[in-house]
């Protein structure tokens, strides 16, 4: 009679929770799972300090070739400013040639010449976007560094290159006092350092037994605001101010027919100018960094 009673009550037993009946195992296998969670977590931490570094050193690389581009083209276009070429063409065909892009390129005082370069950035990883490393130099006749923006002592422009030519009366260019100037006899209004004026007269006789008329002037000594106008309404075709040689009170630019490379005029001045001290430059010529038929300088030499 109690079998039954028995047997039921040792299945309840059987079937109730017990140790390990609703336990999970905690053998080999979980342990090796929490081994490879943190094994995962490790490398991923390792990649997340090599791509970091990898940025950080395509960063200071690209900053570095970026610097040496705008070094490089501040030097140029200060030479080129120097001899009287473009600047900017050349700053920013030796930034190029450098593997980076010139972003900007300015003149900021008499005979210095300021470059802005940039290089891109390759950042690792296929989801991470291109940057872009950014510097600037500036080189010149006053500067005395390079990298950085550094070294050039002065802030602002300065009128006039500092640099004294013979017969300016120890004045700068742009800055020769109205009486330290001679006004043309043919030409009223127009003045020049008083050698230079002389010069021009003896010239302006010659033409007229040429031609039965007086050289026709357009421009002659330039101020430094003048020359800061022209250059803001001429671009590269104007020497930076402080750099012009009408500056100096020893440049013309003439009309009349002159001013047309192959007329009569310019022809017979290309042959008899420098008779009396007057030259057409190699950088006005046909074939020059910037031909201007009408533009002609005295004791320059050049």
């Amino acid at each position: 009679m109690n079998r039954p009673d028995a047997r039921r009550g040792a299945d309840a037993a059987a079937n109730a929770p017990g140790r390990g009946a609703g336990r999970p195992a905690s053998g080999p296998d979980q342990e090796r799972g929490a081994g490879a969670v943190m094994v995962l977590g490790i490398i991923g931490a390792v990649l997340l300090l090599t791509l970091g570094l990898a940025a950080l050193a395509a960063a200071q690389h690209a900053r570095g070739a970026a610097q040496a581009a705008a070094d490089l083209g501040a030097l140029a276009g200060a030479a080129a400013l120097r001899d009287g070429y473009d600047e900017c063409a050349r700053a920013s065909a030796v930034v190029g040639r450098n593997g980076a892009e010139t972003t900007s390129c300015t003149v900021p005082a008499a005979g210095v010449v300021r470059v802005e370069a940039r290089t891109a950035v390759g950042l690792p990883g296929a989801f991470s976007s291109p940057g872009a490393a950014h510097a600037a130099a500036r080189a010149g006749l006053r500067a005395t560094g390079l990298a950085g923006d550094q070294g050039l002592g002065a802030a602002g422009v300065v009128p006039g290159s500092g640099v004294r030519a013979a017969g300016a009366g120890g004045h700068t260019n742009g800055q020769i006092p109205p009486d330290a100037l001679c006004e043309l006899s043919f030409a009223a209004g127009q003045r020049l350092r008083c050698d230079a004026a002389a010069a021009a007269g003896r010239l302006n006789g010659a033409f007229r037994a040429e031609f039965g008329r007086d050289l026709s002037v357009t421009d002659s000594y330039r101020s430094y605001a003048q020359q800061v106008a022209v250059k803001a309404s001429k671009g590269a075709l104007a020497a930076p101010p402080g750099m012009s040689n009408h500056g100096w009170g020893q440049a013309l630019d003439l009309g009349g027919g002159i001013e047309s490379f192959g007329s009569a005029e310019h022809l017979w001045m290309a042959a008899n100018a420098a008779r009396y001290g007057w030259i057409h430059p190699a950088w006005a010529r046909p074939g020059g960094s910037k031909p201007e038929p009408w533009h002609w300088e005295y004791g320059t030499g050049a």
